[in-house]
């Protein structure tokens, strides 16, 4: 069995494995690709329907990338309560 040091260590270690940057890359994306769909449709009402429904993910996408680092901080904390232990 791991020493509270040890454990806090590991648990440190993997805040590196909270896919944050991810989920922020995937909200990017999604912003390009509203871009996308104003470019080649113009002002029209499907531009806007697919407009809408993109938001829509990148809403989806925001809560997630914020649950993400959410978790994050609190596997920092976390650690940081083991290493005082």
């Amino acid at each position: 069995m791991p020493t509270i040091s040890e454990q806090a260590q590991q648990l440190q270690a993997l805040t590196e494995e909270v896919p944050t940057g991810q989920a922020r890359e995937i909200a990017q994306q999604l912003e390009t690709l509203q871009s996308q769909v104003s470019g080649i449709l113009g002002e029209t009402s499907t531009a806007a329907e697919l407009n809408q429904f993109i938001g829509g993910v990148m809403n989806e996408t925001n809560t997630l990338a914020a649950g993400l680092e959410e978790l994050r901080q609190k596997i920092t904390s976390q650690a940081e309560y083991h290493m005082q232990g």
